[in-house]
């Protein structure tokens, strides 16, 4: 089985030319991939118009974090708050999801991942929690490593998510940005205890988005990898269909 990953952009500042702007993954998300026997695609930010061809070679794709997506995508002007954004990155994905749809293609949505599922069927966004939700009481961009949990979260028992991480599991939390009006179509399936949107799905469980970074920290906590494997199998099972 092949998965598509789909790779940021190098935004960083750097004294080597060539790593500008340099298509990259996180080695985490690769090695849960690689530990289950999974074949690894990545997918750099390419034309939209290549998406077809791009997600016909793979089973499944996984959209995992990077900078915020732009808000010009939903209709709004730039927060005065918003972070880094980069249109390539977000218009690439946008086709990506739709040619998933129409090949039948399940998908994994991570942080940005979902934010961005979420704008691609018609979603909005918070474009900044502190400054535009009252009731964020949690700090969201927490000051720990990734691979440390900061907070526990609400999930609904019948959702995707739920088989692996129960319904009150302790996540890990770096964003700013998250779920607003939630796109058509999809519904929510996990909040933090500030009602903050931390996971949404879509009806037939195909498009799958959660708030934390499962990758950061898969190694030392079961569930985590758990929520991989599940989305490995319901790859499995659609490939039958």
């Amino acid at each position: 089985m092949r998965i598509g990953i789909t790779a940021d952009a190098n935004m960083q500042p750097t004294t080597a030319p060539r790593l500008r702007l340099a298509p990259y993954v996180r080695k985490s998300l690769v090695d849960v991939l690689v530990k289950n026997d999974i074949t690894p695609v990545i997918l750099p930010i390419a034309k939209p118009e290549m998406a077809a061809e791009l997600v016909g070679m793979v089973d499944a794709i996984i959209i995992p974090g990077g900078p915020d997506v732009s808000p010009a995508l939903y209709g709004e002007d730039l927060h005065q708050r918003i972070g880094m954004t980069y249109l390539p990155r977000d218009e690439f994905e946008l086709a990506l999801l739709r040619e998933s749809v129409q090949q039948k293609k399940p998908v994994l949505g991570i942080c940005r991942g979902v934010q961005i599922i979420n704008v691609a069927f018609g979603g909005t966004l918070y474009q900044d929690l502190n400054s535009q939700l009252d009731g964020a009481a949690i700090r969201h961009e927490q000051v720990p490593d990734a691979a440390f949990p900061t907070h526990y979260i609400n999930v609904e028992e019948n959702s995707f998510m739920a088989q692996s991480q129960g319904t009150h599991p302790f996540v890990n939390s770096k964003h700013h940005q998250a779920v607003k009006v939630v796109a058509p179509g999809f519904h929510v399936t996990a909040r933090a205890n500030d009602d903050v949107i931390e996971g949404i799905e879509n009806e037939d469980q195909s498009i799958i988005g959660v708030q934390w970074h499962p990758e950061a920290f898969w190694q030392d906590h079961a569930e985590q990898e758990q929520l991989f494997l599940d989305f490995f199998q319901l790859v499995r099972d659609r490939q039958g269909q």
